[in-house]
């Protein structure tokens, strides 16, 4: 039977990290290791500590000094021993067939890199909110799909080990850092994908990756690397100056949106951002030339011209 680890990151997370071990444990394939990354300063150690005593072998707790997503990865992937491996990050949940159908979807394909599947949302129950996938994706996804699209995040995965070989994740990068590191798999070889929605994303106020510099700082790290990568994408066929373009016109596109929202106090921090990181793309736009204003001079001349 293959045997599959999975690395758990916990930062803080004593309110969840029982949902996600637990979810772990259920898994109808058995996970031959789950290990615990975790630099807590709550009660989350000890949380860990009670299942390590109650799964011996299996649970396990690394404790690490305070350190950023990618490093607390990197520690994971040195320590993993099963020959697949997976991410669970500490808020999410995984539904029982998850890592079964991922293995089944990669035996029918033994040169893929690895497997994926569907999430869905949720906050406190898990039906809350439908279980409706925000972002459906595909069988074989490009290059394209996994940088544009970014619907496979860390939880959503499962991986060769032998195909990461070499890999780690970029601990320069302030964001993005797994769907990079899924890009990196996707040059070496396809992904496939397990068509259900597997695993359960968790929605709270506490998540850096709802925040608008979250987004900046996001789409800063994709067109960075697809500069950085653009030899390699070509080798495989694929053209990262046409994805570069896509993410930086639709970003774009979304600045102007904030304009037209009349959400100027964000635009003009983002707009600067935007003029460091694509300035020809900012110049295309009308943004370039605007004159901003504060949003009640807008109101003020939107009630003079007749306007609700």
């Amino acid at each position: 039977m293959p045997t599959v680890s999975v690395a758990i990151l916990s930062h803080n997370a004593a309110a969840y990290i029982a949902a996600a071990l637990d979810s772990a444990l259920a898994q109808t394939h058995a996970l031959a290791q789950i290990l615990v990354i975790d630099d807590s300063t709550d009660d989350s150690p000890a949380i860990v500590e009670r299942y390590a005593i109650a799964h011996p072998g299996v649970v396990q707790l690394m404790r690490v000094l305070p350190c950023n997503v990618s490093k607390a990865r990197n520690m994971a992937l040195q320590n993993m021993t099963g020959e697949y491996a997976s991410f669970l990050d500490a808020d999410d949940i995984w539904l029982p067939r998850k890592t079964e159908l991922q293995l089944a979807a990669l035996a029918q394909t033994p040169d893929a890199v690895g497997a994926y599947a569907h999430y869905f949302d949720f906050r406190v129950d898990l039906d809350d909110g439908g279980r409706k996938v925000p972002k459906q994706g595909q069988d074989d996804p490009s290059l394209r799909d996994v940088i544009y699209l970014q619907n496979m995040s860390s939880s959503t995965i499962l991986f060769r080990r032998s195909a990461a070989a070499g890999l780690q994740f970029d601990e320069k990068r302030k964001d993005a850092e797994d769907t990079l590191f899924v890009a990196e798999l996707r040059l070496k070889g396809r992904w496939r994908l397990a068509d259900e929605a597997l695993i359960a994303k968790r929605i709270h106020g506490n998540q850096a990756s709802v925040s608008l510099k979250h987004v900046v700082r996001n789409v800063e790290c994709r067109l960075s690397w697809l500069k950085e990568r653009r030899d390699a994408a070509a080798a495989g066929g694929f053209d990262a100056g046409a994805i570069h373009d896509e993410i930086a016109s639709a970003w774009m596109g979304d600045l102007e949106g904030h304009y037209w929202r009349r959400d100027i106090a964000n635009l003009k921090w983002m707009l600067a951002e935007a003029r460091r990181i694509c300035p020809e793309y900012v110049a295309r736009s009308f943004l370039d030339k605007a004159r901003l204003y504060p949003r009640w001079v807008y109101r003020l001349r939107d009630l003079v011209a007749g306007k609700k």
